[in-house]
């Protein structure tokens, strides 16, 4: 719970931040809307598209901030890139990857609440979004399968493995995605990610963890090593990195009374569609046409 001051120094409570378990955020966020707070929600909003336009239709009819913590916006390796794509510097983009891992201690013993979501929603809800962000572009179609039966052996009964997915945007980019979490605990962390982009004119590579990058263009060629807070880095007594930006950019939302601020929920509803989408053409075992699907946000 987040205390401000309310108008004129009150004290009173002003914002409230939602982080219970993946699929438990929409009670919450509805009562903390219909009190009158402001609300900084962790990803992902809701599990499906439905209640997450619930949730950013309330917000905006009671004139209420509502953000989600898309942190992974702030760091600095990911604001590269982002000024890579938005500058022209890799061309139109052609073709996206993006992976992440986590140790399979992670469903079975950080969470009780696994077979409640997916490693789409819990961990690759960052990856999406930032790939939409950057591209500022709309999926068109969703191809998924998902693998189970790894978790199952290690007795998580009903714990999806994870999901190969392919989205192809409406400009015609195409975006793999590979999101997991069964490997083994002699794995030096609790995650991992790599990411690929490879445009008309350049292309780059990251290294999550390493947080390592290496870029080529038409005009020159680089290798870059990233350093400071990552998502939550003590630094001199006080947590520094993407979380606290990400916490700062909502208290100053709620301050200035911005109900469009880049990661309120109205503006990030297509992450929400993607992933119920991903979901649905891995058990279904088909494509997924999300205009068909009454498409956007």
């Amino acid at each position: 719970m987040l205390r401000e001051l309310g108008p004129g120094g009150s004290g009173e409570l002003a914002a409230v931040s939602v982080a219970t378990p993946d699929f438990l955020h929409v009670a919450p966020v509805r009562a903390a809307l219909e009190a009158g707070l402001d609300v900084f929600v962790e990803k992902p909003l809701a599990m499906t598209l439905d209640e997450a336009r619930a949730l950013a239709d309330l917000a905006r009819e009671r004139g209420r901030v509502l953000v989600v913590n898309y942190s992974q916006r702030w760091l600095p390796e990911h604001r590269r890139v982002e000024s890579l794509v938005r500058s022209g510097a890799l061309g139109r983009v052609a073709f996206v990857e993006s992976h992440r891992w986590d140790a399979a201690w992670v469903p079975e013993r950080m969470i009780t609440w696994a077979s409640r979501t997916t490693p789409i929603q819990f961990m690759s809800s960052h990856d999406i979004d930032l790939v939409l962000h950057w591209l500022g572009d709309r999926v068109e179609t969703v191809h998924a399968v998902a693998h189970h039966g790894a978790l199952g052996a290690r007795g998580l009964s009903g714990v999806v493995d994870g999901y190969a997915v392919i989205l192809r945007f409406r400009s015609g980019t195409v975006a793999s995605f590979h999101s997991s979490w069964v490997l083994p605990d002699t794995f030096p962390a609790a995650a991992d990610a790599h990411l690929e982009m490879i445009g008309a004119s350049g292309a780059l590579w990251l290294e999550g963890n390493a947080r390592e990058m290496k870029l080529y263009t038409g005009d020159w060629s680089e290798r870059l090593t990233f350093g400071g807070p990552v998502t939550a880095t003590e630094v001199n007594g006080r947590l520094e990195g993407a979380f606290t930006e990400s916490l700062r950019a909502f208290l100053e939302a709620s301050r200035e009374r911005d109900l469009e601020t880049p990661t309120a929920a109205s503006k990030t509803l297509h992450v929400v569609e993607v992933q119920e989408a991903i979901v649905h053409a891995a058990a279904s075992g088909g494509t997924v046409r999300l205009y068909e699907r009454g498409g956007g946000a």
